[in-house]
């Protein structure tokens, strides 16, 4: 995750569960069209939101999902919606050097989950009162000293801020899965009687005859990338391949191989399997899987395609992943 502008102008739907009539699903969907802009992070877009005009510092944590609340969230994505709340007050907190931080989740008038970060300082005329008992007072009846500095300059601290918290932590490995045949259909089931390290040799010999099973994400950037995702605290890798392979597909696997692992600037961040799964759907053109709300589509993509990536058609981290397998070596990425 970083604070960088991850919004593609012109794409629409960029959250989870779009609604048209939300006006935060609209505030979502078109971060940098705010006039309070601040940041877009992974799952949420940060803006300055109401109570900033009188909280220097303030902002509204929107997220990229639509629900109420942050027990309709899957586990691993309330995880990291926490976590980016845990970044973005202690950058609100450094930035304005408050004596301390109301976190507040709402959701009384608008369904979309959202929260609001608002600083509290040492200056104030009323500090054992929330902002919202605060709302008919006068600004004048607020602080003893109001605040004068520039809030532009300020937010752009609070961003800094952020950036610099960003690298403080490490963040969450992630499982994923490479679902591999070859693309002459009837040396497919010759191919998959061998063990997978065999079937990896074979592939890694000769990628041009092979391709991959990949999904298409129905989130953010609507990428093409292999089926996984992030580990829960204390699952294994492999725990987490799996428990991913039966969220996104409803798949079980007879075998899992890891064929390389994915590190970004020092830190490792992927574990990567060849996998064959129980049901035989490496035979069909298009498997039969379950709906899942994350993915869009899902489709068999050569191997030759992602190896050259010709157009930049496809993510530079999923084709780094995928030279990976076919080298038989790690993918260090920055």
């Amino acid at each position: 995750m970083d604070s960088s502008h991850r919004h593609t102008t012109g794409s629409k739907n960029l959250i989870l569960n779009f609604k048209p009539d939300c006006p935060l699903c609209r505030l979502a969907d078109e971060p940098r069209m705010q006039a309070d802009y601040v940041c877009e992070l992974k799952n949420s877009v940060v803006t300055r939101g109401p109570f900033a005009k009188r909280w220097a510092g303030a902002i509204q944590v929107t997220s990229k999902r639509h629900v109420k609340d942050p027990s309709q969230l899957k586990y691993p994505h309330f995880i990291h919606s926490q976590s980016e709340l845990y970044q973005l007050e202690t950058a609100v907190r450094r930035a304005t050097r408050a004596k301390l931080m109301n976190v507040v989740k709402f959701g009384n008038v608008v369904d979309h989950l959202h929260w609001h970060i608002i600083p509290r300082f040492e200056h104030e005329i009323h500090p054992q009162k929330n902002p919202w008992e605060l709302a008919s007072t006068p600004d004048s009846e607020l602080f003893h000293t109001p605040y004068t500095g520039s809030r532009d300059e300020l937010y752009s601290d609070i961003v800094a801020a952020l950036n610099a918290v960003n690298k403080e932590l490490q963040p969450a490995f992630f499982s994923t899965a490479f679902f591999i045949r070859p693309k002459n259909a009837a040396a497919q089931a010759d191919f998959l009687k061998h063990p997978l390290p065999v079937q990896h040799q074979l592939i890694r010999s000769n990628p041009a005859q092979f391709e991959c099973f990949l999904m298409q994400r129905n989130y953010l950037d609507y990428a093409w990338d292999t089926f996984g995702g992030e580990a829960d605290p204390h699952e294994t890798p492999k725990e987490a391949l799996l428990r991913e392979l039966c969220e996104e597909l409803g798949w079980t696997a007879d075998e899992v191989y890891e064929v390389t692992r994915q590190w970004n600037n020092g830190l490792l961040r992927g574990f990567c399997y060849l996998v064959r799964p129980s049901q035989g759907q490496l035979l069909q053109n298009q498997p039969e899987r379950i709906a899942c709300d994350e993915v869009k589509d899902a489709k068999w993509i050569a191997l030759v395609d992602l190896i050259e990536n010709k157009g930049d058609t496809y993510a530079a981290p999923l084709c780094g992943r995928v030279r990976a397998v076919v080298a038989g070596e790690p993918d260090f990425y920055l």
